[in-house]
Order: structure tokens, then sequence, then C-alpha cells
């Protein structure tokens, strides 16, 4: 993975902190919820993206789709492993994350 230059980093943390914002803004019980559903359908599924977490939430609760996954990955409960093209209309087929669950450390306590 590359560097980050000092912009790249500024605009990583204006983009953590207004997603940490608009989960603050969801009902404590939306985004308990969302981001027990984006764990759940990791586990089912191995790997996810919004696309499969969309088929899943209706409409209205898109919006909360990137902020939870943001907070699961800042807590360590997910990575990211790549990207896909979105298939949502709005976003032109612009490429989105893919994520899983951490694997849990190898034998002996060293993360694979």
């Amino acid at each position: 993975m590359s560097k980050l230059t000092t912009s790249e980093k500024a605009a990583e943390a204006v983009r953590d902190a207004t997603l940490a914002e608009l989960l603050s803004w969801a009902g404590e019980r939306d985004a308990a919820w969302m981001k027990e559903l984006v764990l759940r359908l990791a586990a089912e599924h191995g790997e996810i993206s919004a696309n499969l977490l969309r088929k899943h939430v209706e409409e209205h609760l898109h919006w909360l789709i990137a902020p939870a996954i943001h907070s699961l990955l800042a807590g360590h409960r997910l990575v990211r492993v790549g990207d896909v093209p979105s298939d949502s209309p709005a976003t032109k087929g612009h490429r989105i994350g893919v994520y899983r669950r951490p694997q849990p450390p190898a034998a002996g306590g060293v993360a694979a």
C-alpha cells in the first residue's frame, strides 16, 4: 500500500470525522442494528460490499451503510480486501470497497 501525502491524510481525517458525525445522527438503535447487520452478512458471505448491504436494507437507511462500515473499520472489526464497481445508479459505477471480518490470530498469537 502506498504512503499517503499530507493532503490525503487530512482528507481522510475529514472523511472519518464526517462519517462519525453522520453515524451519531442516526438513532442509537439504527446505528447498532446497521453495524450488526454488516458483521452478520460478513460472517455469512465472507466478503461484502455496499452492493450486498443495499439489498438487505430499506432505501431510507442506505445512508447508514458507509458510516457503519467505517466505524467497524476504525474498530478493526472489518478489513478492506479490494473493490468492485457499485451497482447503484446514483454512483454511476464508481468503485466501492469490499470488506471481510479480520482473520483470527494464527496459533502462537501471530496474526496471519
